[in-house]
């Protein structure tokens, strides 16, 4: 079974994936990439205004098969009274 290595990014901070999943093929990869973000952005988001996130997935032989991206932003348009 190929192995897939899913490399993180937070705004300009990239974190690369030394371990990798073993998958049966790209699809499987591409969900396992979306459920990673996900999870990424829940850890993150709820802590900031603005936030870029992505995870890269690449496979054995190094080489880029995916890039996935969410950007967060939450702008206030109306200030709570005290």
């Amino acid at each position: 079974m190929p192995r897939y290595f899913f490399d993180t990014r937070d705004d300009e901070r990239l974190m690369s994936d030394d371990i990798g999943l073993e998958l049966p093929d790209v699809p499987a990869a591409a969900r396992a990439a979306a459920r990673s973000l996900a999870e990424l952005a829940l850890d993150v988001i709820p802590d900031c205004s603005e936030r870029c996130l992505g995870v890269e997935v690449r496979d054995e032989n190094d080489d880029q098969i995916l890039t996935t991206e969410l950007t967060f932003r939450a702008v206030l348009l109306k200030q709570q009274a005290a």
